[in-house]
Order: structure tokens, then sequence, then C-alpha cells
């Protein structure tokens, strides 16, 4: 897949992480998508809202992620793969390229899920 314009490959990412979540923490299945952003949303509140008022909701979300609280990637050649799949980065990206994804990732991860905060509900 070559680079996608932000606007679509955001909603890659979207999606992919709508699709790493399946069941809520009692193991009953999230069907909707407006169900499964509830679940992710209070789900950071429940674990991690407590440090948002002192490093703010963005380095908050991006701390959580990286403690491995949801199932994405986290190895950097992981990270890679995932930008190319999801369309942010060209196939075969340089050194610098790389850095730049693996050293924002938790960060941009971050980002995405905190858009799901407005968006209209979807199932």
């Amino acid at each position: 897949m070559t680079k996608l314009h932000h606007t679509a490959y955001k909603k890659n990412y979207k999606k992919f992480i709508l699709s790493t979540i399946e069941t809520n923490g009692e193991g009953k299945p999230l069907k909707t998508d407006a169900d499964k952003i509830a679940y992710l949303l209070a789900k950071f509140e429940n674990e991690y809202g407590f440090n948002t008022q002192r490093v703010g909701k963005q380095q908050a979300v991006a701390d959580w992620l990286s403690g491995l609280a949801l199932d994405i990637p986290f190895w950097n050649e992981d990270i890679i793969k995932l930008a190319v799949d999801m369309g942010s980065i060209n196939p075969d990206p340089s050194e610098k390229i790389q850095e730049r994804v693996t050293d924002n990732y938790w960060s941009f991860m971050a980002n995405i899920i905190l858009s799901f905060e407005t968006l209209p509900p979807k199932s």
C-alpha cells in the first residue's frame, strides 16, 4: 500500500483500534463501534484518568497506551509494519521516517483514541 492522505489513514487506524476490542472487562461481547468506543474511553478513565490533570489528556492516554493497555503493536518493527499497512507511510521507509514513526507512535495513537470523543456514535 502506498501512503494515503491523512484523513484516509486515520480512518484505518480507528478501524484497527476498534478491531482490537472484542469484549468488555467482564468478557461480554461488544458488537457496535459505539459500545467499543464507550468501553475504551471508560477503561482509560478508570485505569489512568487520574493522570489527566497532571500531564494533560493527550499525554495521559499516550502513557496509558505505552503501558500496553490495548492489544496493539509495541515493538518498533511491528509499529513500522502497522504504519505501512495503515497507509501512513510508504513501504520501505527511510531510517529517519521509521524513527519519526516510532518516536511519535504512542502520542499518535492517543490522538486517534481522543478523536473518538468527538465522533457521533455509529454502530
